[in-house]
């Protein structure tokens, strides 16, 4: 259990937790990204409240002051408000169905400073137009320029030559 801050009760606040880790106060989705914008969330508050605190003192850690969203591209973090606490923000849902067909579902996004809590305005997307926003999701995460090319490349060769389902 962890409190708002990703803090396990009890240390102090020098033992910190995300993910499957973590049982939060308030209910999160069991999906990757709420592990990403935990971590993103930490990864901010070191850099901007904790790299000053001399963890060699016996003093408890403080409390972090306001961060950005721990949101990620395509979303603008400057357009969400900063908190000191963690807050998860659903980006939608994406997925590929095969060779040429997707969904992406926007209507429980949390989009930035939006006025109201309704679906309404809120896009569904399906077919090879989901499929390619997935795609760009997908190679949007990778974290370097080779693979951002030869995962397109995987993708072309079994487009061409089928999926190799053969052991060695």
């Amino acid at each position: 259990i962890v409190d708002d801050y990703q803090r396990v009760p009890g240390t102090r606040g020098r033992i910190f937790a995300i993910g499957d880790c973590a049982a939060t106060p308030t209910s999160q989705p069991p999906i990757a990204s709420a592990a990403e914008q935990q971590g993103q969330y930490l990864a901010d508050c070191f850099n901007m409240h904790y790299s000053s605190f001399d963890v060699t003192s016996e003093s408890d850690v403080p409390l972090p002051g306001k961060v950005p969203a721990p949101v990620a591209f395509p979303f603008p973090r400057f357009l969400y408000e900063h908190s000191d606490k963690f807050r998860y923000i659903s980006v939608g849902a994406m997925v590929a169905m095969g060779t040429g067909d997707g969904i992406v579902d926007m209507t429980k996004a949390d989009l930035p400073k939006e006025k109201s809590k309704s679906a309404r305005g809120k896009p569904t997307i399906r077919g090879i137009l989901a499929m390619f926003m997935w795609r760009g999701g997908y190679l949007s995460k990778q974290l370097s320029w080779t693979n951002m090319i030869l995962v397109p490349m995987f993708w072309m060769k079994s487009m061409v030559f089928g999926r190799d389902i053969s052991r060695f």
